[in-house]
């Protein structure tokens, strides 16, 4: 089954220099780019790979990305490791900020991380921390169910 990322890259490979997009607070879909002059190769690329739909009524701008979907990904991917630091809580491919988005319970767990990006490869500048306290599991609910 093809993911959300599956179909990002998809864009990539049609738009290269594609970044990521976002819906922006005037409804215009804001898309990330290495070189915003390409929008027209991009809104093309997105409407092939999500449906025309996907490009609002009130349309599409580029912005300058620093980075392609295809290294967000890998550097997300590599940064799932990073979960089994005690505190570390989300890793995403964050295709709305042209950066991998990690989060952490408190803002004290961010050096620990830090080091092991260095270790994994991963630069620090494509990264955004976001404090996301602590995960807690629903009381009562088997590993699987549903909640609610």
């Amino acid at each position: 089954m093809e993911t959300w990322d599956d179909r990002l890259l998809r864009v990539e490979k049609s738009a290269p220099g594609f970044g990521g997009m976002f819906t922006a607070p005037d409804g215009r879909l804001t898309v990330y780019l290495l070189d915003p002059s390409r929008v027209a190769a991009a809104r093309a690329a997105i409407e092939a790979v999500f449906g025309p739909s996907q490009v609002p009524p009130a349309g599409i701008h580029a912005v300058r990305g620093q980075y392609t979907i295809s290294q967000l990904k890998r550097w997300s991917d590599r940064a799932n490791q990073l979960l089994e630091i005690p505190g570390v809580v989300i890793v995403d491919l964050d295709e709305g900020r042209n950066r991998v988005t990690i989060g952490v319970e408190q803002k004290g767990r961010i050096p620990s991380v830090e080091r092991a990006l260095r270790r994994l490869q991963i630069p620090r500048e494509a990264v955004v921390f976001v404090v996301e306290g602590p995960i807690i599991p629903l009381q009562g609910a088997a590993a699987g169910d549903p909640p609610g």
